[in-house]
């Protein structure tokens, strides 16, 4: 059996019987890092996150540490891979580099956690609070965030392909370059976000409010704008082709070199823009 599966048997194990005994946190190489008296794993981390002791590189992978408090710990390069942390507090956690590929993280405070560079493709983190947290480079591919808080995020660089992100907060968020393909926004508030050099294609922004964001040479081939609100924003040098923008609210953006080519702002509202863009064979209909 894998020794970090032993560890986390024992400490169920004794948690069961409410057994005091001394169990063992692993690095991910097989040697210990933090061994004490505790009745389960989650105590464990608990006693080692007081003592301020350095777990990087610790593996966790499947543990159940739904409700514990981390704050603070230091967990960079980690396993935690399809671990439990539901309505865990990992405020100001570093998590960089670490794996938590398929972790349940729904209504968990990672308020300033340290996640730049970490691998989170297909969690799980409806409702939790990840203000101002460091996300850069991280790969959040197929991640589900609906209703999740994240203002002031810092994503640049990230993988966001295939993320369901509805009914979010993400304001004044920082995407620039992120990879955003096919992810889903519905329905979120992305009010003043860095978009810039984002890639965007085919992502869904149906009914969400873009506000103030700089969108500045993003690809937004395919996106659905379907009543979103993209007032005053910066599009500039953008491509939107292929775009749907039926009833979306364009007023006063900055439009120059905004490439929307086969592109029907028929039902939009253009009032107010700012520059010329290319438009190809685009039905503009009437400004409104």
């Amino acid at each position: 059996m894998h020794l970090a599966r032993m560890a986390i048997a024992r400490a169920r194990a004794n948690a069961r019987f409410n057994i005091m005994a001394a169990i063992e946190i692993l690095h991910r190489d097989g040697h210990v890092l933090f061994r004490s008296d505790a009745a389960s794993l989650a105590e464990l981390l608990h006693i080692a996150v007081s003592k301020r002791v350095d777990l990087a590189g610790a593996n966790l992978e499947g543990a159940d540490l739904s409700g514990s408090n981390l704050e603070g710990a230091r967990l960079a390069g980690a396993r935690l891979s399809g671990a439990n942390l539901r309505g865990a507090n990992l405020e100001e956690v570093d998590l960089s580099g670490a794996d938590l590929s398929g972790a349940r993280l729904d209504g968990a405070n990672l308020e300033e956690v340290g996640l730049s560079g970490a691998t989170l493709i297909g969690i799980t983190a409806t409702g939790a609070n990840f203000e101002e947290a460091r996300l850069t480079g991280a790969d959040l591919s197929r991640a589900v965030l609906d209703g999740a808080n994240l203002e002031e995020v810092d994503f640049r660089g990230a993988r966001l392909e295939g993320a369901h992100i509805e009914r979010a907060n993400l304001e004044r968020a920082l995407l620039t370059d992120a990879k955003c393909a096919g992810a889903s926004f519905v329905k979120s508030n992305l009010e003043k976000c860095d978009f810039r050099g984002a890639d965007l294609d085919g992502a869904d922004f149906t009914k969400a409010n873009l506000e103030k964001s700089d969108l500045r040479n993003t690809k937004l081939t395919n996106a659905k704008l379907r009543g979103s609100n993209v007032e005053k924003c910066d599009l500039r040098g953008a491509d939107a082709s292929g775009a749907d923008v039926s009833e979306a609210n364009f007023e006063r953006c900055y439009v120059e070199g905004l490439i929307a080519v086969e592109v029907d702002f028929s039902t939009a509202n253009l009032d107010g823009l700012a520059g010329e863009m290319i438009t190809g064979k685009s039905n503009f209909g009437p400004y409104r």
